[in-house]
Formats: structure tokens, sequence, C-alpha cells
């Protein structure tokens, strides 16, 4: 059942941002603050004064953003000001169900070369068909497990 979920929910979140995916995420040279603000002809003491702060703070928001340590409650209430919406996503490169099923193949590929070594010392290695059957066969268990990310098995990440 908690295996159903995640794999619903990573389906479900993969279409939310999907629409994100092709939106060009590079902020703009000395950041969207002073961007939008420029854009809409706002002097830095006009933002400051619809801000309800100083100049010198608004000045620093600017800065803040630029170095990436503005926080997402000041680049929401700088957006209000700028009569904006603050976006606010996680998109992954491929698909959150794409790098499950990576770090399930990783994790999988691991455990079976050291069983499969084991096995080659014994004399007893199986064909590589039925290790693929049963490298398919692992990463479906590891998908939704709760094992995907334990420590030890991310370290090839």
């Amino acid at each position: 059942m908690k295996r159903q979920l995640s794999g619903m929910a990573r389906k479900t979140l993969d279409q939310r941002v999907d629409p994100l995916k092709s939106v060009n995420t590079v902020a703009p040279n000395g950041g969207w603050i002073r961007a939008v603000r420029q854009a809409l002809g706002m002097s830095a003491t006009q933002f400051a004064k619809r801000a309800d702060v100083t100049r010198q703070t608004a000045q620093q928001y600017e800065r803040s953003e630029i170095d990436g340590s503005i926080r997402l409650d000041t680049i929401r209430r700088a957006a209000e000001v700028l009569d904006c919406r603050f976006l606010y996503a996680l998109v992954p490169k491929t698909s959150f169900d794409e790098i499950v099923r990576e770090q399930a193949s990783k994790v999988a590929t691991n455990e079976l070369a050291r069983v499969d070594q084991t096995m080659l010392l014994e004399n007893q290695r199986v064909d590589r068909r039925e290790m693929e059957q049963r490298l398919a066969q692992r990463i479906e268990e590891l998908i939704g497990s709760g094992q995907l990310w334990n420590a030890a098995s991310s370290r090839e990440r």
C-alpha cells in the first residue's frame, strides 16, 4: 500500500512540475528583485518605501539575492511589493520516477554484484539472463521499500 502511494505521489508531482521544466530559471544579472524593480521604473528608494524598510535594507535584499543568502520570506515579501508572485519549486532534471528507478538500479546492481562474486568463487554463478531477471526483480522490491536512500545504499551517488 505504501509503495503504491509513493508511486502515485511521484507521478502526481511529476505532472505538477512538468510544465516548469521548460521555464528559463537563470536569474538576470543583479537578481530578480533589481531586474523587476528597474523594469517597473521603480527606484530603490521607492521600493524601500513600498516595502516599509530602509533604503539600506532594500539594497541588502538585492545583494542577498545575488549571493544566495536571501530568505524565502524576504523574497516573497519583495515579490508582493513588486506586484509579482513568488514561485518556488524543486524541478527534477529528469523525473522523480526516473530518479527513484536509477537509484534502485544502482543499489540492486551493487547488491547483486557482491552476491555474484561470492557465487563465482563457489563456482555457482548464474547465467546472464537469470541475473538480469534477478536485477529487475530486486529493483521492483527496492522501489518504495524505504531502503532506497539508506546511507549504505546511497554512497554510489
